[in-house]
């Protein structure tokens, strides 16, 4: 394989062209000039939203727990959730790639198909961005979406009485991560595990190294005026509770009512993991949606739970005052230990 050095950057932004080139069909009425120009040119008659992220090398990832392939698709996905957070539809997206000696041209192509497999299957157009060397690998990706007749859900617009709502389940990211950490020392300590339950083991690490975006979850809160806050979990439910609520607004949240995998669970009891409840809350790379509504609401979303096949779950409820967030476990205060991702 040919590293990096070696390749010519017009060569490279061909082959990004050339493998991105499937995403030009999507939203054609938008775009008026893509790839191979200074900028990206483009219309839309709605209302716009823009969001950009990146994921790193040793920071958001390791090249030790994930394929290029996985790398790329991850990249996309976490900007994804970003529009689904809005209640919005995702069109268009730049991609920025940071890339160090030591990775090669087969390692690119395979983390753009990554990226494309994911820009396909969420009908998303691939329309410009920008390659630098770099000391570690990177990805930033701007994304571009919109949204129609002022449906859009903002943070913090959460009213005291409200109840919270989380779609899916928490904490499987963290679980997935703990596994391969420490894969190696679980495969030669815990000989006394079952071949059913290594096989446990290996299925939740495979299922959950990716997130799935809540958009058409988000997309039909936002449609039929459902929610009155809402957010993605990024950092973690402990963190992230406080983007729903304003500055004169508390919650308290039922940590037995919190949906948890039930494999997470039985994985915890074989490998005496004391403190999963704590990571749990406050890990985060979950990127399932959280909001807060009207208690009157709930029967629709047991309908939306039905339609979507998506999980969706009453966690709590705001309150009125400043003292922060109440964790409560069995009708007691339970404190949490941080264990929140820090990004510097």
């Amino acid at each position: 394989m040919r590293k990096t050095e070696e390749l010519n950057e017009t060569k490279l932004i061909s082959e990004i062209e050339k493998i991105s080139l499937v995403t030009q069909k999507f939203n054609k009425s938008l775009v008026i000039k893509s790839i191979g120009d200074d900028c990206a040119i483009f219309r839309d008659k709605n209302g716009m939203l823009v969001s950009t992220d990146n994921i790193t090398e040793n920071v958001h990832f390791t090249l030790k727990f994930y394929s290029f392939y996985e790398i790329g698709s991850k990249s996309l996905l976490v900007n994804l959730s970003d529009i689904a957070a809005m209640g919005g539809v995702p069109r268009l997206f730049t991609l920025s790639l940071f890339i160090p000696k030591n990775i090669t041209e087969g390692n690119i192509k395979e983390a753009l198909r990554g990226i494309v497999d994911i820009a396909k299957k969420y009908r998303i157009s691939l329309i410009g961005g920008n390659i630098s060397r770099a000391s570690e690998f990177s990805i930033s990706i701007t994304i571009i979406g919109d949204y129609k007749d002022d449906n859009v859900i903002k943070r913090g617009n959460s009213k005291i009485g409200d109840a919270i709502f989380i779609s899916g389940e928490i904490g499987n990211s963290w679980m997935s991560y703990y596994l391969q950490k420490r894969k190696k020392h679980i495969d030669k300590n815990c000989i006394n595990l079952k071949n059913f339950e290594k096989k446990t083991i290996e299925n939740f690490i495979g299922k959950f190294k990716l997130p799935i975006p809540r958009i058409k979850l988000a997309k039909e809160l936002a449609a039929k005026k459902l929610a009155n806050s809402l957010t993605d979990i990024s950092d973690g439910l402990r963190k992230d509770i406080f983007n729903i609520l304003n500055f004169s607004h508390g919650a308290e949240i039922w940590i037995d009512e919190l949906p948890i995998n039930e494999n997470l669970k039985h994985i915890a009891g074989l490998l005496k993991i004391a403190n999963y409840m704590d990571n749990v809350l406050s890990f985060g790379e979950d990127y399932e949606l959280l909001w807060t509504a009207g208690d009157k609401k709930e029967e629709e979303f047991l309908n939306l739970s039905n339609t979507l096949g998506i999980k969706i779950k009453k966690i709590g409820r705001v309150v009125k005052g400043v003292n922060g967030i109440k964790f409560m476990k069995n009708g007691i205060k339970y404190s949490i230990k941080d264990f929140t991702f820090k990004h510097l």
